[in-house]
């Protein structure tokens, strides 16, 4: 759906796999893993084949100049690490955002037959469907949006939190503008996936009126999400996403 597939290694990886028999469309076997990542990485055939060379440490492709084991550990560093695992953990984002996964993955499971019944492919991504009435095509998009993005939301506050949490002034330190920072980037990601996901539920809700009570669970952690997003990173919409954000707008 993206207009910048072709420009998207991955993207063009997924539309040259659109012509494969649907069994090995997304495939998730270990050799057809491995020849997706050939793909990506213009690699021939047997080209990862590991090799042998004096010091040992060659492994496809990658001849590493020293033993990992070797590197001495920073204590003061790692103190500092467990400490901000610690304080992950305990984010309130990071609480609301596996509850939503969660959530979100329950409410699919539990009504698979439903879905697919009404030509929503749960078992399997199908990249091109043109059948079934109009709302059900709305519906399998909005379905398909939900699931795409039930994992990357807290995976994304999470990345968030944790950049904030490591060097919240580094940009500023390197004379850089604060608002590009990766955190600020990351979170209005995430405030973006909170409103794609808002408005999926609420396309959801509307053709399958049924759920609709059983899906404001969902949209209350959303709101909820957004909320914190904000609070936590009140300068994540001045962050200027390349090819996104004009200067100064959101």
């Amino acid at each position: 759906r993206c207009r910048f597939v072709r420009q998207c290694r991955v993207g063009a990886v997924e539309l040259d796999d659109v012509g494969e028999p649907d069994a090995e469309v997304a495939s998730e076997r270990p050799d057809n893993v491995k020849e997706r990542l050939r793909k990506l990485m213009d690699m021939a055939a047997g080209d990862d084949d590991d090799e042998e060379e004096e010091d040992g440490q060659v492994e496809r492709g990658f001849q590493m100049d020293f033993d990992p084991e070797d590197v001495e550990s920073d204590p003061d560093h790692d103190r500092k690490q467990e400490e901000i695992e610690k304080q992950l953990a305990a984010h309130p984002l990071s609480h609301l955002g596996m509850t939503y996964l969660d959530l979100s993955t329950e409410w699919m499971e539990e009504r698979e037959e439903k879905l697919e019944a009404r030509g929503v492919p749960m078992r399997r991504r199908a990249l091109l469907m043109d059948s079934g009435t109009p709302d059900d095509l709305v519906l399998r998009e909005a379905v398909d949006e939900l699931r795409w993005f039930e994992m990357m939301l807290h995976v994304k506050c999470q990345r968030a939190i944790h950049g904030k949490l490591e060097d919240p002034t580094y940009m500023e330190e390197m004379g850089m503008d604060p608002h590009q920072s990766d955190h600020n980037g990351t979170a209005k990601l995430a405030l973006h996936i909170v409103d794609r996901c808002q408005e999926a539920w609420g396309t959801v809700a509307e053709l399958m009126p049924e759920e609709a009570a059983d899906i404001q669970p969902a949209q209350e952690l959303l709101r909820r999400i957004g909320l914190l997003l904000q609070s936590e990173f009140p300068d994540a919409d001045k962050f200027i996403r390349a090819g996104f954000d004009a200067p100064g707008g959101n």
